[in-house]
């Protein structure tokens, strides 16, 4: 029962502390905003490592839209024998299919405009994927002539393209003239338009049969390689070493994440250089919140003494003042956790209407990777950060406690 009113009476006393009195509203607005402070700092990062989580998972799925998850090569620029390296790649455990493909560049011109470009040779019944992405137009398909094609919106809009308009595909790959290499050259009929949300895609990438560019580029039955796309993507690497295994000699195998190795890094490195960054909001959030303590130590040594006088002990003013500190930094990182996941849940809809608002694009195309700010919530993150701000907090309060149960009562009630 005394144990209980004794923390009963800590409580209070440091609830009362943190109220102001008319003399004492100052340091009692300094105490308050350390607590602002951590608000915001702890808002700042959840909201923002929600939105470098976003945008990394946004990147890669739409790279993986277009992309395979494996990519196998013979030893040359050309795979001839790939029916048998395709039969052995769909009994690869993982798989979910196979396809050939074909990637050649081209200069594709309309009128007077010329843009270079990427030329993907595609199997029409393995492309389910990229069928998906069509917003004008259909796919192609594999009857009538081969000799055509769907290329991104952006490379339409660049070129003026329309569905209908005969777009032509200059190669390099061509055959040797008396005067000469001389390129080869065909009209492709435009059947659809995609979209697929990746800038680098829609502005530089044009898909066709894989017979046309076979023709095109005088290829024989060759492809350029394999694509492999797995019911888990984040098995690859797994998958990847069982390909080098069962395939040919001279296979040439290379998964996404060691396609886009240097990029995905580079976007872990931004997330964490922008966590520590911002983490320095709630560092000097702190260091206020400890200023601020130390001064109310000093407005209330008078009190601190007489309570040590009528047998308050070491410990128990020590966590007075730790429960202040605790007070602060807990409310503090409870309002900022609320704030930072209402603002990451609703940041897309939020910037939305402030570019309604003012005219002004945040994110775009022409210049990110995608055209609006996504958001995911990692409740690991979340639980870091809380965890350490509410550490922190706890630690930044031990000097004043210190310096408070230091308080010698004699030297404090000298002069009263």
């Amino acid at each position: 029962m005394s144990q209980r009113l004794f923390c009963s009476y800590e409580w209070m006393l440091a609830k009362r502390y943190l109220r102001s009195r008319r003399s004492e509203r100052f340091v009692s607005l300094i105490s308050w905003s350390s607590g602002i402070g951590i608000a915001i700092g702890v808002m700042t990062l959840i909201a923002v490592l929600s939105v470098m989580n976003g945008a990394a998972v946004e990147i890669r799925d739409k790279i993986l839209g277009f992309s395979s998850h494996i990519d196998i090569q013979g030893p040359g620029n050309t795979l001839a024998d790939w029916q048998n390296w395709l039969s052995q790649a769909e009994k690869l455990d993982g798989v979910e299919r196979a396809a050939p493909y074909i990637s050649t560049q081209v200069l594709a011109t309309y009128g007077s405009r010329a843009l270079g470009a990427i030329l993907k040779g595609v199997d029409v019944h393995r492309s389910d994927e990229i069928a998906g992405h069509i917003t004008k137009g259909r796919f192609i398909n594999s009857s009538g002539s081969p000799f055509q094609v769907v290329v991104g919106k952006d490379l339409a809009r660049k070129l003026g393209l329309e569905v209908g308009d005969r777009v032509r595909l200059m190669s390099p790959s061509g055959g040797i003239s008396p005067s000469g290499a001389a390129p080869r050259m065909r009209a492709f009929e435009l059947v659809g338009i995609f979209d697929s949300g990746f800038y680098e895609y829609d502005v530089g990438m044009i898909i066709t049969p894989l017979n046309a560019v076979q023709r095109l580029n005088k290829m024989g039955d060759s492809v350029t390689g394999l694509e492999l796309f797995l019911y888990d993507r984040d098995r690859s690497g797994e998958v990847s070493e069982q390909a080098r295994l069962k395939l040919p000699p001279g296979a040439w195998v290379t998964d996404w994440k060691q396609r886009h190795r240097s990029f995905f890094q580079a976007l872990k490195t931004e997330r964490v250089a922008m966590g520590v960054i911002l983490s320095l909001i709630v560092l000097v959030a702190l260091f206020n919140m400890v200023a601020s303590l130390v001064m109310v130590v000093m407005e209330r040594r008078k009190e601190i003494a007489i309570l040590k006088t009528v047998g308050a002990t070491h410990a128990s003013v020590m966590r007075i003042f730790l429960l202040m500190g605790t007070l602060l930094s807990g409310i503090g990182t409870l309002v900022g956790g609320v704030l930072g996941l209402l603002l990451a849940w609703k940041l897309d809809t939020l910037l939305a209407w402030i570019e309604g608002l003012t005219g002004v694009k945040f994110m775009s195309s022409d210049v990110y990777y995608i055209d609006h700010i996504p958001s995911v919530i990692d409740p690991v993150s979340i639980a870091v950060i809380v965890m350490v701000s509410l550490f922190m907090g706890v630690a930044a309060t031990f000097y004043p406690a210190w310096r408070a149960a230091s308080v010698p009562p004699a030297e404090a009630l000298r002069y009263e």
